[in-house]
């Protein structure tokens, strides 16, 4: 996704509509730390991140509370009303990040490098059933399912790859019934980025659970479908108004992805 070339992405926005499609993906452009200007945001809920070195480094903070030369604070996202959390104990000497920078790197380097899963069944039946239904419904319009990546010298495992993420990587409005009325970057609190579709099939059994959107409010692929709104709503109500064996058909080809 990082290798994606960042004009193939904008040249997918239309943030008035132009087309009259109903979509209206637009790019969020947020500050990176690691370069010290403004980028394309592709990783997060929100699209909030750039890159994958820089997530890595907002998850050490937010999540853990480890610093970083991009995030130096040792108290991640504690507020200045969190005067106790503030003065704790760092994990390391006074102006040392806690996590190292070749640390870091290693990091960003292993979640760079993890394989996506294979398809499973491509060519079974209802898969190809279900396969039709997406195109035909119009999913494509944001779930986007293929790129090709940049010609990349320094990182030749992925450069000039051809990858079926579905995703646009863009913001999408999902209606009400999805906002979290937190702003990122330029994201409303009803925008969210599309989130990719490869590997989705396999949740349960790497997370050991169902869940699904961006709470885990949704115990199946068809219960976070039917939460689409707002820009998806008529491809969510496409979707409810199918009779059972293609809905089934649908939700089986995306569980192959």
């Amino acid at each position: 996704l990082e290798a994606i070339p960042e004009a193939d992405i904008l040249a997918l926005a239309d943030e008035g509509d132009a087309d009259g499609d109903g979509i209206s993906g637009r790019p969020n452009v947020v500050w990176s730390a690691e370069f010290g200007r403004p980028l394309l945001g592709r990783f997060g809920h929100k699209a909030g991140t750039a890159t994958v070195r820089e997530q890595s480094a907002a998850a050490f903070s937010g999540d853990m509370g480890l610093s970083t030369s991009l995030f130096p604070d040792p108290w991640g996202d504690c507020t200045e009303a969190q005067g106790g959390c503030r003065a704790a104990p760092a994990g390391a000497r006074a102006g040392e990040p806690e996590v190292d920078d070749a640390s870091l790197d290693l990091v960003a380097f292993y979640a760079r490098n993890l394989g996506v899963p294979a398809r499973r069944d491509p060519d079974e039946p209802e898969v190809l059933r279900g396969k039709a239904t997406f195109y035909a419904i119009g999913c494509q319009s944001c779930h986007r399912p293929a790129f090709v990546t940049h010609r990349l010298e320094d990182r030749p495992e992925q450069s000039f790859q051809l990858i079926w993420p579905y995703t646009d990587l863009l913001l999408h409005d999902m209606g009400e019934g999805l906002a979290d009325r937190r702003p990122e970057g330029r994201a409303t609190g009803t925008e969210w980025r599309t989130p990719p579709l490869w590997g989705i099939g396999l949740t349960e059994q790497v997370a050991g659970v169902a869940s699904f959107l961006h709470d885990g409010r949704a115990r199946s692929i068809l219960e976070a479908v039917l939460w689409h709104g707002g820009e998806a709503q008529p491809h969510r109500d496409a979707v409810a108004a199918l009779d059972p064996a293609d809905r089934a058909a649908l939700v089986r080809f995306l569980e192959s992805l």
